[in-house]
């Protein structure tokens, strides 16, 4: 029975390891984005989305964070989360990619239909990248990002809000501490945006 014991203990050691090694080799990062609950107040509004990567420093990895996540290629995995605890793989992206899959999941959970081409539409909302930036500090995750929001008509900018926030995250299991802590302040970043609002300092 003993035996039987450290045999069970040494598999599941084993097996830990195993997966640990599997998900630290993965040259891509996981994000879940949370939708916010739908609303219907800007249904029928349309406008072209724009990403537009203004940091300073295009670096997503500190040195520090580069050592532990040396697979990285710098490629995302997008997952959505609906308020009905649904969820959708929607695909891999870059980083500004993935930055406009997300926002248009945003916009069009309000009603607002992203045009494929900007000539479709007088309406562009620009999301300008100011910073987003992973370091490790003492054991820790810790994420900084910051984003400006300008809503524009006919080439004229009507409405600008900018977005700042930073998160901390203990590094216990590596990569998967990383993607939590990712997901997390995307998703309180994006949804901080108050697109009703922008509208309506434009009209």
């Amino acid at each position: 029975m003993v035996i039987n014991k450290r045999l069970v203990t040494a598999a599941l050691a084993m097996f830990m390891a195993t997966l640990i090694i599997a998900c630290a080799s993965k040259p891509f990062l996981k994000v879940q984005y949370q939708l916010p609950p739908s609303s219907t107040a800007l249904t029928g509004e349309s406008l072209f989305l724009q990403i537009s990567d203004q940091r300073i420093d295009h670096t997503f990895l500190s040195s520090n964070a580069k050592k532990a996540l040396k697979n990285f290629n710098g490629t995302y995995s997008l997952v959505v989360l609906r308020d009905d605890g649904s969820g959708n793989l929607i695909g891999a992206y870059d980083l500004n990619s993935l930055w406009r899959e997300i926002f248009k999941q945003r916009l069009a959970n309000e009603g607002v239909t992203v045009s494929a081409s900007q000539d479709s539409t007088n309406t562009s909302l620009e999301i300008q990248i100011k910073a987003f930036k992973l370091d490790i500090v003492n054991r820790k995750w810790i994420l900084q990002t910051s984003y400006q929001a300008a809503l524009s008509r006919d080439n004229t900018t009507l409405a600008k809000e900018t977005i700042n926030g930073s998160a901390e995250r203990l590094k216990v299991m590596g990569k998967s501490d990383a993607e939590k802590i990712l997901g997390e302040l995307v998703t309180d970043m994006v949804n901080k945006l108050d697109v009703a609002r922008l509208y309506q300092q434009a009209r």
